[in-house]
């Protein structure tokens, strides 16, 4: 992924936001587990304050009167992350394929169900970050 500068930003509901790039993706992001897991993110949880959003005049992140901004490449990754993004169903097969492990042998380097690992597999459940993370140590520690 390139870094783009963000074109647009509005409030969609609550604390949740649609933002659009200068590559023509847009995404919506819900904020509310971001904004509820950091104190110095409180003043967000004020609807009229959250709507008072807006791009930066430089595009490279979005902020509030607060005081308060996100980067586009934080906010592309969340957006990726929520959307199910963050490791395509294909990648993990590449991650299984590239290491010889069955539905079995993956379930059981990551810690996780044999069910668990065919639903990331059909793609009928997002491989979320903290996966992902894990077969990125994974290949670290096998290429060692």
């Amino acid at each position: 992924m390139s870094i783009c500068k963000l074109t647009g930003v509005s409030v969609m509901g609550e604390l949740t936001i649609a933002l659009t790039w200068d590559d023509g993706h847009s995404a919506a992001l819900d904020l509310s587990g971001i904004i509820a897991s950091r104190k110095a993110l409180a003043p967000l949880a004020d609807a009229a304050r959250f709507a008072a959003v807006a791009v930066s005049p430089d595009g490279w992140s979005i902020e509030w009167p607060q005081c308060i901004d996100f980067g586009t490449v934080q906010l592309r990754r969340w957006a990726d992350e929520q959307a199910g993004e963050a490791m395509p169903a294909a990648a993990f097969r590449a991650w299984m394929d590239v290491h010889e492990l069955t539905l079995d042998r993956a379930a059981e380097a990551l810690g996780l169900s044999r069910r668990t690992i065919a639903y990331y597999l059909s793609g009928e459940q997002p491989v979320p970050k903290t996966v992902m993370l894990a077969t990125e140590g994974y290949a670290g520690r096998r290429a060692a």
